[in-house]
């Protein structure tokens, strides 16, 4: 009987680093545009600009607070693709709990969330997310069985 694989068929290593390379190129795009209005809304010539001066306490605490949230899963996310890449356990983890956030960011996020959920919670993405729990086969076929002592 084969030995199981840690991530399964070559097909989905293969769908495992085009989705790694997916969260890093979005998770980019997503810093570089939340720099950005962190920069144009953040500096003092883009409160100017504005003209709003009596609204500009609460805009820019909500706003930066929602801004450095969005930056914390934009990196994660490129710290999940990065690790999708290599093909870490670990990895597998964090980009199921991303992709929840994922599936409310329309269009892209929801495609990237979509597809992560039905990758990872399939047959094969089970096996990439719990290794441990897909052990080898004894020489006889059956599965070993763990014994616990307390």
């Amino acid at each position: 009987m084969a030995k199981l694989n840690r991530v399964g068929s070559k097909v989905m290593k293969l769908w495992l680093r085009i989705l790694g390379g997916a969260y890093i190129v979005v998770g980019g795009l997503n810093s570089s545009i939340f720099l950005f209005i962190l920069g144009v809304y953040g500096g003092k010539w883009g409160i100017e600009a504005i003209g709003v001066e009596e609204y500009v306490p609460v805009i820019g605490h909500f706003g930066g607070w929602v801004i450095y949230v969005l930056l914390g899963f934009s990196g994660g996310g490129m710290l999940a693709g990065v690790g999708l890449l290599k093909l870490s356990a670990w990895s597998g983890k964090l980009a199921l709990l991303l992709s929840l956030a994922n599936l409310f960011i329309v269009p892209f996020g929801t495609i990237i969330g979509l597809s992560t959920i039905l990758t990872l919670l399939s047959k094969q993405g089970r096996a990439f997310l719990l290794p441990a729990a897909w052990k080898p086969p004894n020489s006889d076929g059956r599965y070993k069985r763990r014994s616990v002592i307390l």
